[in-house]
């Protein structure tokens, strides 16, 4: 694609395309704000993981939307009905010899699990903390007084250290590594509200995925892919540009009159890094983790209806599960947590690695005799946020600083939480403050 010629309108870029650039991109366009959306991929959708298994459509990132994802729903609903598939929530894991699986359509078997899964002390602790995020809808994300006041009463320590290790090994690990990448040592309480709200809604997915979504709004909006942020321009302490380079070529610089990061901390902090060096060093503190998901299609269903996944304690492979709530024939490996992430694997590693996990559902599922057909992977170095300690001071600290740079706004998983409405919304509330600040300035 080539660079638009400015227009009379006011121009906003709006950096990364992943929930946090769509959430910002969608309500500025709908606004009447002329929008340019840079990703640096070849692709839309960041870690939507857009790809294809075969002829087939497939997303290895995030996929599975919550009924509670309001904004994001009302994303997808504005460019026509989208069919939906109900997914629910189906997570087994293994105690002795006996699998336990929660389920959100079962909720007898369900409460065995929890029942089973810690102590009564732990298994209190954690209604209440569900009570509070129930109390309030903005309880369910960071941000909220309720997160920071969590942050700022527990975050003394790791998760793990304030429950029973039987509740940490039963239910916390399988959250916190299908979360946020990370074991119960390396999160804290402060942020788990944003956990603890995920289990409490029910999931749906897009039949055909998130493509023909990202191709309707495409045609709204300018999209520049293959084209990386080197860093901001700024003249009177105000943003009026990018510094932009394409697929290796000389840097330019283009001129806007506001700018939206919604990119991972990391990526904001390089971009940062000459303008606002503090801003920087603070948010290249945010944990990330890596992980690698490969889809594989096999001959017959390897799941039941009953079991449909199977969360890991031990191997690089932290869970499988069925792509879909009758796609049983297509297994989702996710290979997360300190085991797998000692080098970025080869393809011979995860070879080895689908291999392992294969022979571990064996002893669990009908899976014996099941012939794979064909498979894609995807890789993230830092595919999944577990946040700061503290971090109701962080997101102040943050929004301080960005308030002071004019034209400037940030976005991402880092700041109202992973989950796709999180991360949407967080576009929308950078959305609503870029618009704010033009209205001032014109």
């Amino acid at each position: 694609m080539t660079f638009e010629p400015c227009s009379t309108r006011q121009r906003i870029a709006i950096v990364g395309s992943g929930a946090s650039g769509l959430g910002a991109a969608f309500h500025l366009q709908r606004s009447g704000y002329d929008v340019e959306l840079i990703e640096r991929e070849e692709n839309l959708g960041g870690r939507f993981g857009v790809g294809m298994l075969g002829d087939r459509p497939v997303m290895m990132g995030g996929k599975n939307i919550g009924r509670r994802y309001t904004a994001f729903r009302g994303f997808t609903a504005s460019f026509g009905r989208q069919p939906w598939e109900p997914f629910g929530i189906n997570t087994s894991r293994v105690q002795g010899d006996e699998v336990l699986t929660l389920d959100s359509t079962r909720r007898g078997r369900s409460s065995r699990y929890l029942l089973r899964a810690g102590t009564p002390r732990d298994l209190a602790r954690l209604a209440s903390l569900a009570a509070g995020v129930r109390r309030n809808e903005q309880n369910r994300f960071l941000g909220s007084p309720f997160a920071a006041s969590l942050a700022r009463r527990h975050d003394h320590a790791p998760l793990a250290a304030h429950f029973d290790p039987k509740l940490t090994r039963n239910l916390l690990r399988p959250m916190t590594i299908r979360t946020n990448g990370a074991e119960p040592d390396e999160c804290y309480l402060g942020t788990f509200n944003t956990n603890i709200g995920l289990l409490m809604d029910t999931y749906d997915q897009l039949s055909f995925g998130i493509q023909p979504v990202l191709d309707a709004f495409a045609s709204r909006v300018t999209v520049t892919l293959g084209t990386r942020v080197e860093r901001l321009v700024v003249s009177d302490g105000q943003v009026t540009g990018l510094r932009l380079t394409r697929n290796g070529s000389a840097a330019e610089e283009r001129s806007f009159d506001a700018v939206v990061l919604a990119t991972p901390a990391h990526a904001t902090a390089q971009v940062l890094q000459d303008d606002l060096p503090g801003l920087s060093e603070r948010l290249d503190a945010v944990r990330y983790f890596p992980s690698t998901v490969v889809l594989v299609e096999y001959d017959r269903p390897v799941f039941t209806p009953e079991v449909r996944a199977l969360a890991m304690d031990d191997g690089p492979c932290s869970n499988a599960g069925s792509y879909g709530a009758t796609d049983r024939h297509i297994v989702r490996y996710t290979f997360s947590g300190r085991e797998a992430r000692a080098v970025k694997p080869s393809e011979a590693q995860i070879e080895a690695w689908v291999d392992q996990a294969e022979e571990r559902l064996n002893r669990y599922v009908p899976f014996k005799g099941a012939r794979r057909l064909r498979s894609v992977g995807r890789h993230w170095d830092a595919a999944y946020c577990a946040y700061v300690p503290f971090h109701g001071e962080f997101f102040a600290e943050v929004q301080d600083t960005v308030a002071g740079v004019g034209g400037l706004e940030l976005a991402g998983d880092y700041l109202r939480g992973v989950s796709i409405e999180g991360c949407f919304r967080s576009g929308t509330d950078a959305g609503v403050r870029t618009a704010k600040f033009l209205g001032t300035a014109s």
